[in-house]
């Protein structure tokens, strides 16, 4: 059965992070499954509502005053009340404006609603000063509030299932973890990455990307960067991205004498990460708030083995010793299990293997599949207690 389904976030592109990554994968593999994806984001460049296209809505938004790069919507859109008596299905992807509009439309039109819960935001609250930031505590119940008002909510990965039981959610709760398009990882390379850079043949290449900000703990990444330099002087640590870490972090990578050997290059086009994934020799990555880490996703579809911190949603993502070695925040143990892949040529082509036979077992067209699944079993349900 085709459905009319609407996606409502409060984060779209241009901005980049995890979930402005995967919902236009969502839009066309959805589209292309012959289904009907309208989606109803902010709008970055004016302060009013806009059409981007048929299928997207740019509502009205205005910077957030603590994180420059993120938009509060103002819920209302002239064009998109024609389209919202004739979703199937309401997706929020976020819990603010646009995510409570979702729970406003699902009521008045008695339209199935599925949250997907991205985010661990007890881990963002430093963005917001202390005077006006909430406890944890006060987090755990305002994300209660919300949950329990939609029909079900999944989540990425099961440590975040345990975090949303912890705050007593009692509406369903799916693990549903997004792989990526195994197509976008094949075909020509063509950004030559040690042309570009300027990195010669014999140096390895190891891959840091991300929003650089606190909470990715980046510079965990550069001290056990420095130990591993001091092993092998002829590796390269590539960071791209860029946040509001990222004068502190070049200024540390200064500090640590490691100048020559990392390139901040800033954000790249998609594309372009693509190429610089598969041309990589090692992706690492330690931070602990990952609800899922699309990075990893990205990295192993690309046959990148992933050296990164066991937390969260690594703890699921990347499989020990299978897709790439997961160890304790500790610069020594890091180190050594860098320096091992890069040495151990058998074992860092086993993993690189498996990262790849992994990805397409869990590509997004599976997940897609059991998302249709979670969607028609809420749509059964509601037309079930309609008719009653």
């Amino acid at each position: 059965m085709s459905l009319t389904i609407g996606l409502f976030t409060d984060t779209y592109l241009p901005q980049i992070n995890g979930v402005t990554t995967l919902m236009p994968i969502m839009d066309r593999l959805l589209t292309r499954m012959g289904h009907r994806v309208y989606i109803f984001a902010p709008s970055y460049d004016k302060p009013r509502w806009s059409r981007e296209s048929e299928f997207i809505f740019r509502f009205p938004a205005f910077k957030f005053a603590f994180h420059k790069d993120s938009r509060i919507s103002i819920p209302f859109h002239g064009e998109a009340r024609a389209v919202f008596q004739q979703l199937d299905i309401v997706h929020s992807q976020t819990p603010f404006s646009l995510g409570v509009l979702g729970i406003h439309l699902s009521r008045k039109y008695q339209i199935p609603h599925l949250h997907t819960y991205h985010t661990l935001f007890t881990e963002y609250l430093h963005y917001i000063p202390r005077y006006l930031r909430p406890s944890p505590k006060l987090v755990g119940k305002i994300s209660l509030a919300f949950c329990n008002r939609c029909d079900a909510v999944t989540v990425p990965s099961n440590p975040m299932r345990d975090e949303l039981s912890s705050y007593g959610i009692s509406v369903p709760v799916y693990t549903l973890p997004f792989g990526l398009d195994m197509e976008d990882f094949t075909g020509e390379i063509k950004v030559d990455l040690r042309a570009k850079l300027n990195i010669p043949l014999p140096d390895k290449i190891l891959l840091c990307t991300g929003r650089l900000s606190r909470e990715k703990n980046i510079s965990f990444v550069l001290k056990a960067f420095q130990r591993v330099v001091q092993e092998m002087p002829n590796t390269r640590l590539i960071i791209v991205g860029d946040g509001p870490a990222r004068p502190e972090l070049e200024h540390e990578t200064a500090d640590l004498g490691l100048a020559e050997r990392v390139i901040f290059t800033g954000f790249v086009s998609w594309r372009e990460l693509i190429d610089y994934y598969r041309q990589a020799d090692l992706f690492v990555y330690a931070s602990k708030t990952e609800t899922q880490g699309i990075v990893f996703m990205e990295a192993m579809a690309s046959g990148l083995p992933v050296v990164t911190v066991g937390a969260m949603g690594a703890l699921e993502a990347v499989r020990h010793d299978v897709t790439g070695l997961l160890v304790e925040e500790d610069i020594e143990a890091y180190a050594g299990a860098v320096l091992e892949l890069l040495c151990n040529e058998t074992h860092h082509n086993k993993l690189s293997h498996n990262s790849i036979r992994v990805s397409e077992e869990t590509s997004i067209q599976r997940s897609l599949a059991q998302l249709i699944g979670i969607y028609d079993e809420l749509i059964e349900v509601r037309t079930a207690l309609h008719q009653a």
